[in-house]
């Protein structure tokens, strides 16, 4: 009935870029930055895998969030010898999308809790399953590919393939392990060359002979063969040197529903139409009618206009610390980030340059005129969640009513004081939480089943409204310490 009040037990951060979340962190751990390590970057709307070279080494103590993880996993596994052996953990596992649990309730949902009958696992609740846990031998499993490959393959969404000769290649590439040991025999992943390797070896995307086989996976379900769509670059192998050389365009895979070919560009959907491929949906077909009990409760088995809910954040704060200039209330919107997303950030010079030298927030010509505001005053977007503080950019391509940030946008270059809070502006996710919302919580109902970063409890993205209103004194809070504004009284809050 009363939730815990206070935070997590041990934050610990790894951010080159020293975001406000290490300013909330126990312990900040300093790690290497761009042209200091090796990785990788790509994702389903990059058709092209990029590299991340190391042309210098980390300064002075920092290492490569690899590096950094392994020595974790070393000093951990020492501490635990005499401690720790090999344990036993009961885990908790979500009735998963794409598995058999997505069906277990086939007309509807109950909770065992509330509904007077017994727990069954992977039916009513959780699948319940035992973990051993090698806890000494934590670093030689890091450093190391598992022997669950050889077992189990690999998949996704469904789908599942062989990796007997991409395991084998994988011990030439990389050198197999020769200490005694739990990884004796496998091979090796000492290094994030060797990491990176591992995942170009198995992943469909970047070697030709495992698209073929994650293809003809998919066709065992389907009855059509999808093979030609991997066919062409079946000899192609993409190794890290090659994307070091040149960005290599990545192959078609079944684990995405666009093509990443030189016909058709990346859009989702297209190989459901165009290959006859099932949607992944109860019905296999584009679903619009939800008839699990708890969307016909909250009248959502059909799509149709919601209005923003009433969050209650501005009605506190509206009028209460007024500054001398007019508030107005909008709705906040926060985009994916402008001219990049993933592998852009906006505190780099070229793109400070390009834009207004730090955070800006996009608003109509009608509400600006309606504040007093012009393009390139400085804002303050406040509610009771909190506040940040930006330059406007006031443009005629902005609906009235709404005002936008894109996100990626962080405090840490050329942010003022807020007048409301007296303290360092914020950035877009200042004036937001997360309302957790009972439909998103459905599981174990096909497409409603859990999946992190798929399906589950969201943020407000849409429904979250601020105070809007030009700033009246820019302080920079660059004062010798000791003569920065006076922190709010409770009362002003």
């Amino acid at each position: 009935d009363e939730g815990a009040i206070g935070k997590l037990d041990l934050v610990t951060t790894l951010d080159f870029r020293m975001s406000s979340t290490c300013v909330y962190s126990d312990i900040v751990l300093p790690t290497a930055t761009w042209y200091e390590k090796d990785d990788m970057n790509t994702s389903d709307m990059h058709p092209f895998i990029h590299p991340l070279s190391a042309a210098i080494d980390p300064a002075w103590e920092a290492r490569s969030d690899w590096e950094i993880y392994k020595g974790i996993a070393k000093a951990f596994s020492k501490m635990a010898e005499g401690q720790l052996s090999v344990e036993k953990d009961l885990v908790t596992v979500p009735l998963l999308h794409d598995s058999p649990g997505e069906l277990a309730q086939p007309f509807g949902g109950s909770d065992w809790k509330t509904a007077g009958t017994d727990p069954q696992p992977g039916k009513n609740c959780p699948n319940m399953v035992v973990v051993e846990r090698d806890y000494p031998a934590t670093y030689k499993k890091f450093t190391s590919l598992g022997p669950l490959l050889d077992k189990l393959g690999n998949g996704g969404k469904g789908i599942n393939w062989n990796t007997d000769d991409e395991v084998e290649f994988l011990g030439e590439l990389n050198y197999t392990v020769r200490e005694e040991g739990v990884s004796l025999g496998r091979p090796k992943i000492e290094s994030a060359i060797d990491a990176a390797e591992v995942i170009l070896s198995l992943a469909p995307e970047t070697n030709g002979h495992v698209a073929v086989k994650a293809w003809a996976a998919l066709s065992q379900f389907t009855g059509r063969d999808h093979s030609h769509l991997a066919l062409p670059k079946e000899h192609e192998a993409i190794r890290f040197r090659d994307i070091q050389a040149q960005p290599r365009k990545i192959i078609s895979s079944p684990t995405w529903s666009g093509l990443e070919d030189e016909h058709v560009s990346y859009n989702a959907g297209y190989t459901n139409v165009h290959e006859f491929i099932p949607w992944r949906t109860l019905t296999g077909r584009q679903q619009f009618f939800q008839d699990h009990p708890w969307m016909q409760t909250f009248g959502e088995q059909l799509m149709s206009y919601r209005p923003p809910i009433n969050t209650r954040t501005t009605d506190y704060v509206k009028g209460k610390k007024s500054n001398g200039n007019t508030e107005i209330v909008l709705n906040w919107i926060t985009p994916h980030q402008k001219w990049g997303i993933h592998s852009t950030y906006t505190d780099n010079l070229i793109m400070l340059t390009l834009s207004r030298g730090g955070p800006i927030v996009w608003m109509s010509e009608i509400d600006a005129k309606k504040a007093g505001i012009e393009d390139n005053d400085w804002i303050e977007c406040f509610n009771a969640n909190g506040a940040l503080t930006a330059r406007a950019v006031v443009s005629q391509r902005v609906m009235e009513g709404m005002v936008m940030m894109y996100h990626a946008q962080e405090r840490i270059v050329n942010v003022p004081g807020a007048e409301s809070t007296r303290t360092r502006g914020g950035h877009h996710n200042s004036v937001t939480r997360v309302v957790l919302k009972p439909t998103h919580m459905i599981g174990g109902y096909a497409q409603q089943a859990y999946g992190f970063n798929y399906y589950g409890t969201v943020g407000c993205n849409r429904d979250e409204f601020v105070v809007v209103r030009k700033m009246n004194k820019v302080d920079w809070l660059d004062a010798p310490h000791g003569n920065e504004l006076p922190q709010p009284l409770p009362q002003d809050i």
